[in-house]
């Protein structure tokens, strides 16, 4: 009679220990309530020539809209999405009235990464020469942007080599730059969490 209990004991020790997580039969599919990751095709990726990437543009509300463009390189850089953002607007996001706020003269003089923080040198004329909400403006979409692609997680923005403290709409004045300090620009989701 002893022996049951003990039986018992081990096999419900063993039933517990074999029940764990399932298998995720999709490993790295992300569902995300603001783009659908899945509307761009395996072979779209990446040919050795370019690449499919998303930038941030404000529609007539001002929120922040994610926008896919074509990256003319392989290797994703910062003044690649830099460049879009600058970049005159496709046909279809005019229509859609779609706009930037990065100034069309930002180029960029240089940049340091190092793991999840970028420091981005500007040469001068570029986001110094505006101001107030039109700045913050063009801060979000630089940080939303380039935040992206999940290598960046933050941003250091420096003109000529001297770092800058920038206005942020929802942290105040920072020099470390996050997604979380533009959340008053945030896409609106309309298409709920699934999963």
């Amino acid at each position: 009679m002893r022996q049951n209990p003990m039986i018992l004991i081990a096999v419900l020790l063993l039933a517990a220990m074999s029940c764990g997580v399932p298998e995720d039969d999709k490993p790295g599919t992300v569902a995300s309530p603001l783009i659908d990751r899945t509307e761009i095709a395996e072979n779209q990726l990446g040919n050795g020539e370019s690449r499919n990437e998303y930038i941030y543009l404000f529609d007539v509300n001002n929120k922040l809209s994610p926008v896919l463009r074509k990256i003319p390189s392989n290797d994703l850089k910062v003044t690649d999405l830099i460049n879009e953002l600058t970049a005159d607007l496709l046909a279809i996001e005019r229509q859609a009235n779609l706009n930037t706020t990065v100034p069309i003269g930002l180029s960029v003089a240089g940049v340091t990464q190092d793991s999840d923080l970028a420091i981005i040198n500007f040469n001068a004329g570029g986001l110094e020469v505006i101001e107030g909400d039109e700045l913050a403006k063009a801060l979000a979409q630089i940080v939303w942007t380039l935040t992206e692609t999940g290598d960046l997680d933050s941003i250091i923005i420096s003109i000529e080599g001297e770092i800058k403290t920038w206005p942020t709409p929802n942290s105040g004045d920072q020099q470390l730059l996050r997604r979380i300090q533009f959340m008053s620009y945030a896409p609106e989701v309309t298409l709920g969490i699934t999963g």
